[in-house]
C-alpha cells in the first residue's frame, strides 16, 4: 500500500479556486431561480399588455407588435391614413390601402372577399357621447391585384371623404356643446363657429356629438368642416366555405371560421396604437371630454402626490421619534415605545376604520389629504430608526457635546447625516407601501379624478374585466409597478452600512 501524495500548496490553492467557482456558481443559479420567480409574472404581464388578445391559450412569445417588419407596416399605414406614423387614425380626405391574400383552391367558391367596416366604440370611465364610426364616413373598394397559383391578393381601398370645397389651412379642432350653430374648440382654446358649405356636411351635422375630434379648413369663408377624424378604422373581412384567408398587410386582432373570418381592430394603427395600443387606451379612454384631461394621468400624479408626502413626513417624524427613543432619557420612554410603537404595529389598521373616517370627515379631509394625515407617522418607521439609532456609536455625540452642539444640532448635524442607509430604507418602503396602499384610499378617497392609482385599477376592473379585455388592465399594472421597481434599482446600491465607525476612527 502505497502512501498518498502530499498536498502541495499549489494543489490546494486550486482546490480552494474550485470551490470558490463552485460557491459562485451554485450562488448565481438561485439568483436565476428567484429572479425567475420574482420577476415572471412581471415579465408575462408586461409581454401580454402588447397583445391584443392577452388571453391566447397556450401563450406564445410571437408577438407581432414585437415584430420589426410588422411595425414598419404598421407605421406605413398610419402614415397612408393620417400623415402621422406614430399615432396612426383616418383623417378626411385620406385613402389607405389594405391587402389580404386569400386561398382558393380549385373547386371552391372564385368569388373575392366581403369587406366590411364595423363600428368600435370604446367603453369609458367618464360618460362620453358617441363618437363618429369609419363605417358611417368611408367607402370601401376591392379590387385583385395579383394572382400566385390558387392564392389571390385583393387591395382593399379605404377613402374617408372631404365634407368641404373650402381650401386653406386644415386645422384640429373638438366640437362642443350644440348650440344654434356648430361649434368647435381649437387647441389654442378658441371656440369659432363652424361652417358647412357642402349638401354632405349638412346631412352629418346632426350626427356629431361634443367631444368629437375633427378638422376644419380655415379659409376666406371661416373655418369649415372637414371631416370627423377617425382614432381607429375596424375593418372584416370574410370568405367564402372552401376558401381561406392566408395573409395580410397587418396580423388580424380576431379569426373565428376557421380562418374563413378576420377581425382587424384598426387598420390605420400606426406604431403607437398597435405595438402601445393598450397603454395609449389606458390615457384615452379615461380622458373627460369635457376638459380633455386623463383620468389616468390624474391617478398617476395622485400616487407621486400621496407617496410623496408620506415620504417627507416618514423622514422627519420617524427619525425624530426614533433617535428620542434611543438616546433620550425621560420619564416613560419605554412605555411609549411599547404602546405606541410595538403595540401599534400588532393592530391591524381596519380596526380603527369607523373612528378615523368618521374624524376625517367631520374634519372635511375625505381627500388626499386626509389620506396622508392617516399615515403621517408609520410606527414601522419608528421602530427602524431606533434600532438604526441604538447601534450608533455614542462617540459621536460626546464628540459634539465638547463641541457645544445642543440635542437638535447633534442630530441634524451629526447624528442624521450619518443615518442614510436607515433613511434611504425608510424611504422605499414608505413609498411602496403608499403607492400600493388600497384599502384606505379606497375607503377615503370619494372622486373620480382624486383616486390613486390602485384606487383608479380596480376600476378597470370593474369596467373592462367583465368584458375579458385584460390587455388594458395589464398595461395599467404595468404602468403602476415602474415606479416602485425604478426607485429599488436606483436606490439599492444605498443598503450598504454606515460610516459612522469610520467617522469615530478619524
Amino acid at each position: 500500500m502505497t502512501a498518498p501524495a502530499p498536498i502541495t500548496p499549489a494543489v490546494r490553492e486550486r482546490w480552494l479556486a474550485r470551490r470558490r467557482w463552485a460557491r459562485a456558481a451554485w450562488l448565481y443559479a438561485f439568483m436565476l431561480v428567484m429572479s425567475f420567480f420574482f420577476l415572471g409574472p412581471f415579465v408575462t404581464g408586461l409581454l401580454s399588455s402588447l397583445k391584443d388578445n392577452p388571453n391566447e391559450y397556450p401563450p406564445t412569445l410571437n408577438i407581432p407588435q414585437l415584430t420589426p417588419a410588422v411595425i414598419g407596416r404598421a407605421w406605413a399605414q398610419g402614415v397612408q391614413g393620417s400623415g402621422d406614423g406614430w399615432q396612426g387614425g383616418l383623417h378626411p380626405g385620406r385613402t389607405v390601402t389594405f391587402e389580404v391574400q386569400v386561398q382558393s383552391p380549385p373547386g371552391a367558391p372564385q368569388a373575392p372577399p366581403a369587406v366590411t367596416l364595423f363600428p368600435y366604440q370604446p367603453v369609458s370611465l367618464v360618460a362620453v357621447a358617441r363618437q363618429a364610426q369609419a363605417r358611417d364616413y368611408a367607402t370601401l373598394d376591392t379590387r385583385e391585384v395579383a394572382r400566385r397559383g390558387d392564392t389571390r391578393t385583393y387591395r382593399v381601398t379605404v377613402r374617408s371623404p372631404l365634407l368641404t370645397r373650402q381650401t386653406g389651412e386644415t386645422v384640429r379642432a373638438t366640437l362642443t356643446e350644440p348650440d344654434t350653430d356648430l361649434r368647435a374648440r381649437l387647441r389654442n382654446g378658441q371656440t369659432v363657429p363652424v361652417r358647412l358649405d357642402t349638401p354632405q356636411a349638412q346631412e352629418r351635422q346632426y350626427e356629431l356629438n361634443a367631444g368629437q375630434t375633427v378638422e376644419l379648413t380655415r379659409g376666406p369663408a371661416g373655418y369649415t368642416l372637414r371631416g370627423p377624424v377617425f382614432e381607429r378604422t375596424p375593418l372584416q373581412v370574410d370568405v367564402q366555405r372552401g376558401q381561406r384567408i392566408v395573409g395580410s398587410t397587418l396580423p388580424p386582432s380576431d379569426r373565428q371560421d376557421f380562418g374563413r373570418s378576420f377581425a382587424f381592430r384598426n387598420v390605420t394603427p400606426g406604431v403607437l396604437g398597435y405595438t402601445f395600443n393598450n397603454y395609449r387606451r389606458a390615457f384615452r379612454e379615461t380622458a373627460d371630454p369635457a376638459s380633455g384631461r386623463s383620468l389616468f394621468f390624474s391617478w398617476v400624479l395622485n400616487s407621486f402626490l400621496y407617496a410623496f408626502l408620506r415620504v417627507a413626513a416618514a423622514v422627519v417624524f420617524c427619525s425624530l421619534a426614533g433617535y428620542a427613543l434611543a438616546r433620550m432619557t425621560f420619564p416613560g420612554r419605554n412605555l411609549i415605545f411599547l404602546v405606541a410603537v410595538l403595540f401599534v404595529q400588532m393592530v391591524p389598521s381596519q380596526v380603527n376604520l369607523v373612528s378615523n373616517y368618521v374624524l376625517l370627515k367631520d374634519l372635511g379631509l375625505l381627500n388626499l389629504w386626509g389620506l396622508w394625515l392617516n399615515g403621517l407617522v408609520a410606527a414601522g418607521g419608528v421602530f427602524l430608526m431606533k434600532q438604526f439609532f441604538e447601534g450608533m456609536p455614542r462617540e459621536l455625540e460626546e464628540s459634539a457635546a465638547i463641541d457645544g452642539a445642543g440635542p437638535l444640532t447633534t442630530f441634524f448635524r451629526v447624528m442624521l447625516p450619518q443615518a442614510g442607509p436607515a433613511l434611504i430604507a425608510l424611504s422605499i418602503t414608505q413609498f411602496q407601501g403608499a403607492w400600493n396602499d388600497f384599502f384606505w384610499p379606497l375607503v377615503i378617497l370619494r372622486d373620480n379624478a382624486s383616486f390613486t392609482l390602485t384606487v383608479g385599477l380596480s376600476n378597470f376592473r370593474e369596467l373592462y374585466g367583465g368584458q375579458g379585455d385584460y390587455g388594458l388592465i395589464l398595461a395599467g399594472a404595468v404602468l403602476s409597478a415602474i415606479p416602485v421597481i425604478v426607485l429599488f434599482v436606483v436606490f439599492q446600491r444605498y443598503f450598504v452600512d454606515t460610516g459612522a465607525d469610520s467617522a469615530v476612527k478619524g
